[in-house]
């Protein structure tokens, strides 16, 4: 009984630290569907077959979400289930609606030292769900996002790595030094930066992306009405939280 109460605390303890404490909704940034982008007709819908039974044949090795797929089946059964998972992200994209079981995770707390504050989240959510999150990136993010935008960003983009913002640092510094005597560096570290994105700042921006509408309402479903188990070793999940 206390391994399950466990859980539940640090179930309740991830759900307050990823809580939004944003004053706007994110629904105020659901566009309206001017554009028909996709008519829905299959010869209009933004995804293939081949490209996805491709994606699913070459899916690396994952911990399956809430409803225990594992990844060798979509390896394995690449060419069998590709028309069926093609069907579900096309509707899925086209009529900007992200599945509830999609946004559903399991959290597996990775303890650091030794307050239960201190606990490092590791979210798993359905491979259903990772497939449609690499395909928007792909398709429609990427191609969106101009050079000169991820111009100083280094981190989480597909050349950027921590020795290009090491060789870019100190190309800054050793060209000041060519005219001045010392340079000063201020480093800031934000404390659980990527688990506390202010959603409708992350919307705001992504709207003045070239986007589908219903692309960028798909983000917005993306983002609400979340829920996540926490799943440890001693206890195997607990009640699910929701709004998270």
């Amino acid at each position: 009984m206390g391994d399950k109460i466990n859980c539940s605390v640090i179930c309740t303890l991830f759900k307050i630290a990823f809580l939004g404490k944003w004053d706007k909704p994110v629904t105020q940034y659901i566009k309206p569907n001017t554009k028909d982008t996709f008519d829905g007709s299959s010869n209009n819908y933004p995804l293939s077959i081949y490209d996805v039974e491709k994606m699913l044949r070459l899916m690396k090795c994952g911990s399956p979400g809430l409803d225990g797929i594992p990844s060798w089946f979509f390896r394995k059964c690449s060419y069998e289930i590709a028309d069926v998972v093609t069907h579900i992200l096309n509707l899925s994209f086209t009529h900007a609606v992200v599945p509830q079981q999609w946004r559903c995770a399991v959290v597996t707390p990775v303890p650091k030292p030794t307050a239960i504050s201190d606990f490092r989240p590791i979210s798993v959510t359905p491979l259903h769900s990772r497939v449609a999150e690499r395909i928007l990136v792909r398709k429609w993010l990427l191609p969106a996002i101009t050079t000169d935008m991820l111009a100083d960003q280094f981190g989480f983009r597909p050349s950027g790595s921590t020795q290009c913002t090491l060789v870019n640092m100190l190309h800054h510094v050793t060209t000041m030094l060519e005219n001045c005597d010392y340079v000063r560096c201020l480093m800031i570290d934000f404390s659980r930066a990527f688990d506390v994105v202010d959603h409708p700042v992350l919307l705001a921006k992504l709207s003045r992306l070239d986007l589908p509408e219903c692309i960028q309402n798909w983000i917005v479903s993306f983002l609400v009405g979340r829920c996540q188990s926490v799943k440890t070793d001693c206890f195997p999940l607990s009640s699910p939280s929701t709004e998270v």
